[in-house]
């Protein structure tokens, strides 16, 4: 079934009639206790709107409780301050799975992913220790594993959650790492880049991605760097006289990556890879992050965006206008000259 409406071309008063993710429903009982308010969102691969369906027959919970995917039916009926939108629903009516196209539900990244892998396999191509490049090449010349990690998200919310996004941000900190390899020498270049790219291979696992993106139930019971670890460890007893002190080595540095006890991490870094690994990684998940809120708040009108809770802090919206408007005077003042 062709999707003809999508997230992105609602607005103020525009009809909704198309087949819609349902996430985060909530039901709230009214007063009367025969019917309840039903909160949700409609999702698609381009973004989610804040939906409500009025005075729902009890009767109807469960059933609408249970519902994935619905063809909806409403209007966009309130834009809100901050620019978001809020949809009134009239009919909601479960979609069956075959009639569905799972591509028209899943953000995905902007990055080529081939173009990604490749970058990837060329990093493996240059490692130079053998040991660490089997290990690698163990993994990544396995084309079921290689097709998984170009699909995985990179986290459910914060930074790249979407296809494509662990493949993108892996081969966003091994550029990272690269950097800080040639400004520190003392770091084996092998070991900071083989770690890069396998800090967060129990991503494959942690996340289920077919249909919507979601965790699974090995994710939310182990997490990725417990997961990361066992595929590892069992990687690693399939090669040949691979060297104990090394694979001690590369265990560390996978399960310190997160930098403290608090952020899932069991270990802290102890060994100059792993806390060089560790700043990498945040880095890059921290300005990804940044430039996501700057994307999601694009139509604000406000200076500073929402609160964000996982920053602690509201961000300033105006920088980039700032800086561009700067630099076109500067560009304007030369030119007088």
């Amino acid at each position: 079934m062709v999707k003809k409406q999508v997230v992105t071309d609602l607005n103020l008063n525009t009809r909704i009639n198309d087949i819609f993710f349902l996430k985060n429903v909530e039901f709230r009982v009214r007063r009367d206790k025969k019917t309840v308010d039903m909160f949700f969102k409609i999702a698609d691969r381009t973004g989610e709107i804040e939906a409500i369906n009025w005075d729902v027959s009890t009767d109807r919970v469960e059933e609408l409780g249970k519902i994935e995917f619905a063809r909806v039916q409403g209007y966009i009926t309130k834009k809100k301050s901050d620019g978001t939108l809020q949809a009134t629903i009239s009919s909601l009516t479960k979609t069956a799975p075959l009639d569905l196209n799972y591509s028209d539900y899943l953000p995905q990244s902007k990055e080529n992913l081939d173009e990604l892998m490749h970058k990837i396999f060329s990093k493996i191509d240059s490692i130079e220790n053998y040991h660490l490049k089997n290990l690698l090449k163990s993994f990544f010349d396995d084309p079921e594993f290689a097709e998984k990690f170009k699909r995985a998200p990179a986290a459910m919310k914060v930074h790249q959650p979407y296809i494509g996004g662990l493949a993108e941000h892996t081969v966003n900190v091994v550029a990272i790492c690269e950097n800080i390899g040639n400004i520190y020498k003392e770091i084996n270049r092998d070991f900071l880049i083989t770690m890069a790219i396998l800090h967060d291979i129990g991503k494959i696992r942690e996340y289920a991605y077919d249909k919507v993106i979601g965790h699974t139930d090995e994710g939310k019971l182990l997490g990725h760097i417990a997961i990361g670890l066992e595929m590892i460890d069992q990687k690693i007893k399939s090669l040949d006289n691979f060297p104990p002190d090394l694979e001690l080595m590369i265990k560390h540095t996978l399960l310190s990556h997160h930098g403290h006890f608090e952020f899932g991490s069991p270990r802290l870094p102890s060994i100059l890879a792993a806390i060089a690994l560790y700043y990498a990684d945040e880095l890059e998940a921290k300005v990804s992050g940044f430039i996501n809120i700057k994307v999601e708040n694009k139509d604000f009108k406000e200076k500073w965006s929402k609160w964000i809770w996982w920053l602690e802090r509201s961000i300033y919206l105006d920088e980039e206008a700032i800086l561009k408007n700067k630099i076109n005077e500067a560009e304007d003042k030369v030119e007088l000259e």
